[in-house]
C-alpha cells in the first residue's frame, strides 16, 4: 500500500500546480515522518503525525485521497494498539477512555476490523471489572452482596463458568443452598472440566440441606439429600447422615452400610463407638444377628456403652 501511495503522489505531483504539489510533498513526508517514527516504537508521536499528515491530505482532495485512505487505516489501529498497551500496564481506567476512542474512530472511518476488537476488548474489560467487585466481595466473606455481583457478571456474560462456580460459593457460604444448587450445575454444564471440583461443592450443598432437614426431624429430606451429597462425593458426614436417618425411618439395611461406610472413612471419629452400637442395631433389625454379635463384642467393655452392648450379646446369644 505504501508503494502504491507513492506512485500516486508522484503522478500527481506533474499534474496540478507548484503550491499543491508543494502541499501534497509535505503531507507525504509527514506520513513517511510517521511511519519512521511508528517503526522506531515511539507510537504516540506516530499517531499524531498520522493525523497531522491526513488533515493536510484532506484539504487537497482526491489528490490526497490515498494518504488519507491509508490514514483511516493506520490510525484507529494505532489507538487501539496503545488502548492494550494500557492494559498490559495496568492502567485499565485510561484503556477504557482509549480504547472507546479507537471505537469511536473506526466508526467514523469505516473501519470495520478494528471496531469488532475494539468493542470485543470493552465487553472483556467490562466483565473484568465486575468479576472483580464480584470476588473482593467473595473474599471479604460479604457473600449476599458477591452473590448480586456475580449475577451482575452473568447478565453480561451468561456463558461465564467461572462466575457462576463462583456465585455458587458465595450462594452455598450465605446457606441459600438452592441457589448454590442451580449455580453449580450450570457452571458443570458450561465447562466439564471443572466438573470434579463443582461435584465436590454440590457435596457440601446437599450436606447443607441434609443437616437443615434433620433439625426439623425431616428424616427423609435428611436421608434424600444425604445420599445426593454421596453421589456428588463419597464422604464420612452424609453416610453418618443416612445412617442415622435410614435407622429412624427402619430402613436398616440401608442404615447397616452407611454405618459401616462412615466407620471405614473415620475410624478414630470421636463417635466411633457409638456408632457401632447403632450399626449393632440396625443389623439385627435387619436379621444378621451373627454380624451384630460381632460388633456387640467389640464395644463390649466401652465405659457408656459396654453394658447396652453386653445385654445385646446375652438377647443374641452370642457366643
Amino acid at each position: 500500500m505504501m508503494k502504491k501511495i507513492l506512485v500516486t503522489i508522484f503522478v500527481a505531483l506533474f499534474t496540478m500546480g507548484v503550491s499543491m504539489a508543494q502541499d501534497l510533498g509535505q503531507a507525504t513526508e509527514l506520513f513517511n515522518n510517521a511511519g519512521t517514527t511508528l517503526m522506531e516504537g515511539n507510537e504516540t508521536a506516530a499517531l499524531d503525525l498520522f493525523r497531522k499528515a491526513m488533515d493536510m491530505a484532506t484539504q487537497l482532495g482526491e489528490e490526497g485521497a490515498a494518504i488519507v485512505t491509508e490514514c483511516k487505516t493506520v490510525i484507529p489501529q494505532l489507538m487501539l494498539k496503545l488502548g492494550k498497551d494500557m492494559i498490559r500496564d495496568g492502567n485499565i481506567d485510561d484503556a477504557i477512555v482509549k480504547i472507546k476512542k479507537a471505537a469511536e474512530t473506526a466508526t467514523e472511518y469505516e473501519n470495520e476490523g478494528v471496531l469488532l476488537e475494539a468493542n470485543d476488548l470493552l465487553a472483556q474489560l467490562k466483565i473484568n471489572q465486575l468479576m472483580g467487585v464480584a470476588n473482593d466481595l467473595l473474599t471479604a466473606r460479604e457473600y449476599a452482596e458477591a452473590y448480586k455481583a456475580y449475577k451482575d457478571v452473568i447478565a453480561v456474560d451468561p456463558n461465564n463458568a467461572n462466575a457462576y462456580f463462583r456465585m455458587g460459593q458465595a450462594a452455598n457460604a450465605a446457606d441459600n443452598t438452592d441457589a448454590a444448587e442451580e449455580a453449580f450445575l450450570k457452571a458443570k454444564e458450561l465447562d466439564e472440566s471443572i466438573a470434579e471440583n463443582v461435584d465436590r461443592q454440590l457435596s457440601t450443598v446437599f450436606i447443607k440441606k441434609a443437616v437443615t432437614c434433620q433439625r426439623a426431624k425431616d428424616l427423609k429430606g435428611a436421608l434424600e439429600n444425604a445420599q445426593k451429597s454421596i453421589e456428588f462425593n463419597d464422604n464420612a458426614n452424609a453416610q453418618k447422615i443416612v445412617g442415622l436417618s435410614a435407622l429412624g425411618l427402619k430402613q436398616n439395611a440401608v442404615a447397616a452400610e452407611a454405618f459401616k461406610a462412615y466407620l471405614a472413612m473415620s475410624p478414630e471419629a470421636r463417635d466411633r463407638v457409638q456408632i457401632v452400637y447403632q450399626l449393632g442395631t440396625a443389623l439385627v433389625a435387619a436379621g444378621q444377628n451373627g454380624e451384630a454379635c460381632g460388633y456387640f463384642k467389640e464395644i463390649a467393655q466401652d465405659p457408656k456403652w459396654g453394658e447396652a452392648a453386653r445385654y445385646q450379646l446375652t438377647v443374641l446369644k452370642c457366643k
